[in-house]
C-alpha cells in the first residue's frame, strides 16, 4: 500500500503544505514503513516522477506476492523539490511518527545533511539516487547504501573500455559546475595517470545553459578520441553532441549513468548514434527474458503517462532494484529475529552475495563498501529515428 503524494502536490501550494504531507496515513499495523523523498515538482520532476512510478510498481508487486515474510510495505512519497531543507524537514516529521524501516534520499546533498543526525539519533537504513564518490566512506555513512556504482567507478569503467581499445587515448571530460558534476574529477586524474589515459580537456559548463557553442568549440580544438559527459540530467550535453557532430568531430561520445537514459539519448537524434553509457541496472525489458524483467515489462505497459518503448528509465529501474534488495535484507533480518534498525539492516544488506534480482542486475552482484561496483556499457544507436540499445560490454564487476 502506498500514499501517492504527487496527486496532492499538484493541488498544494507552498513549502509548508508540502512539508506537512508526510505521515503514513494509510499504513496498517505491522506494515513496513518506507519513506521516499523525491523531486516531484521543479527542474528534476521528470526524474523524480519516474522513480516514483518504479517504487509504486515494485511495491505493488512485492505486496501482491505476500510482502516481506508476510508483512506488507507501506510507502510514503514526499515532494522535496530537490531542496535539502525540505527533505530534512520531511525526514524528521516522518521518523517522529515512528517505525520507519527505510528512508530514501533524492541526492547526495540531502544524504550529507541528514546522515550525522541519523547516525546518532534515528538510525534508519538509507539509500539515495545520488552516486557521490565519498559515499563509500562507511565511517561517515554507516547506514547508507548505493544501488550501483559511484561516479568514480563509472569513470574508471569508461577508462577501462578506452584502454581495451588500444589506439587513441585522448579524452575530453565535459561536466557541469554542480557538485556531482565535479565529483569524480580528482579520481579521474589519478585513474588516467595509472591507466595511460591522456585527459586533454576538462570543460565545465553550467548545469543549465542555452548557448553551448563555446563549449563545443573547446572540445573540437582539443581533438579528443573520446568525449565523456558527466553531471547532467537531460540538459546541455545533448546540444553539445549535436554541435560537435555538425563540426565534424568524430570522437566517441560517452556518458555516466544520468546521461544514459534511453529516453534522453533518443532526443538527441542521429547525432547520438553510437553513444556509449554506463548503467548499473538492466534496462532491456523487452529484450531480456528473465523472470523479473518480464514482470517489469508488463508493468511498463501499464504506465499510461509514458509510451512503451521496450526500454526502462534508469531511475525507474533503480527503484525496482532498491525495493528487491530491501526485501532480501529485511527478510533476512526477520528470519534471524533481529530488530529492524539501520545497523542490523545495513549488515544484512552488506552480506548479500550472488544476487541478480532475477534479471534486474545483469550479473550476480555483491556489496563492497556499501555500494555495488558492477555494471554494463550500453551502446545506443539511432537510425531513421529509431533507438536501439545493446550491451557493448558484458555485465560484471568494474575493475
Amino acid at each position: 500500500m502506498m500514499k501517492i503524494v504527487r496527486r496532492q502536490v499538484l493541488a498544494l501550494a507552498g513549502a509548508a503544505a508540502l512539508a506537512g504531507a508526510a505521515g503514513f496515513a494509510h499504513a496498517q499495523e505491522g506494515d513496513l514503513k518506507f519513506w521516499v523523498p523525491l523531486p516531484l515538482t521543479g527542474p528534476l520532476a521528470v526524474t523524480g516522477q519516474a522513480q516514483q512510478v518504479g517504487w509504486q510498481h515494485a511495491v505493488d508487486w512485492i505486496n501482491k506476492e505476500g510482502g516481506v515474510k508476510g508483512r506488507k510495505i507501506a510507502i510514503e512519497f514526499y515532494d522535496d523539490e530537490y531542496k535539502v531543507e525540505l527533505g530534512v524537514a520531511g525526514f524528521k516529521k516522518a521518523v517522529a511518527d515512528g517505525d520507519v524501516v527505510f528512508s530514501g534520499g533524492d541526492g547526495t546533498p540531502f544524504v550529507r545533511a541528514i546522515s550525522p543526525e541519523n547516525n546518532e539519533t534515528y538510525k534508519v537504513l538509507m539509500s539515495s539516487t545520488g552516486a557521490a564518490s565519498d559515499l563509500v566512506d562507511t565511517a561517515r555513512y554507516p547506514l547508507h547504501f548505493l544501488v550501483g556504482s559511484n561516479y568514480s567507478d563509472q569513470i574508471r569503467q569508461l577508462f577501462g573500455y578506452i584502454k581495451s581499445k588500444g589506439a587513441g587515448n585522448k579524452v575530453a571530460i565535459v561536466h557541469s559546475a554542480s557538485e556531482f558534476g565535479r565529483d569524480p574529477l580528482e579520481n579521474a586524474r589519478k585513474y588516467a595517470a595509472d591507466m595511460g589515459i591522456d585527459i586533454v580537456l576538462e570543460q565545465e559548463t553550467k548545469f543549465v545553459e542555452v548557448d553551448v557553442t563555446s563549449h563545443a568549440i573547446q572540445v573540437r580544438q582539443a581533438r579528443p578520441d573520446y568525449v565523456i559527459f558527466h553531471g547532467y540530467a537531460a540538459n546541455v550535453w545533448p546540444e553539445i553532441v549535436k554541435l560537435l557532430r555538425d563540426y565534424g568531430v568524430e570522437a566517441q561520445m560517452m556518458g555516466t549513468i544520468f546521461g544514459s537514459h534511453p529516453d534522453v539519448v533518443s532526443t538527441v537524434g542521429e547525432a547520438a548514434n553510437g553513444y556509449l553509457g554506463t548503467v548499473t541496472v538492466n534496462l532491456l525489458t523487452e529484450q531480456t527474458d528473465t523472470p523479473m524483467m518480464n514482470i517489469v515489462d508488463d508493468y511498463l505497459k501499464t504506465w499510461t503517462d509514458k509510451p512503451y518503448t521496450g526500454y526502462a528509465n534508469i531511475g525507474y529501474m533503480q527503484s525496482w532494484a532498491t525495493a528487491l534488495l530491501l526485501r532480501e535484507a529485511i527478510g533476512s533480518a526477520m528470519d534471524k529475529k533481529l530488530e529492524l534498525n539501520g545497523s542490523n539492516l545495513i549488515a544484512e544488506m552488506a552480506a548479500i552475495k550472488d544476487f541478480d534480482g532475477d534479471g534486474v542486475f545483469g550479473a550476480p552482484i555483491a556489496f563492497e563498501n556499501n555500494r555495488i561496483p558492477y555494471g554494463v556499457l550500453y551502446r545506443y544507436n539511432i537510425e531513421g529515428g529509431k533507438l536501439t540499445v545493446t550491451e557493448e560490454t558484458p555485465w560484471g564487476r568494474i575493475e
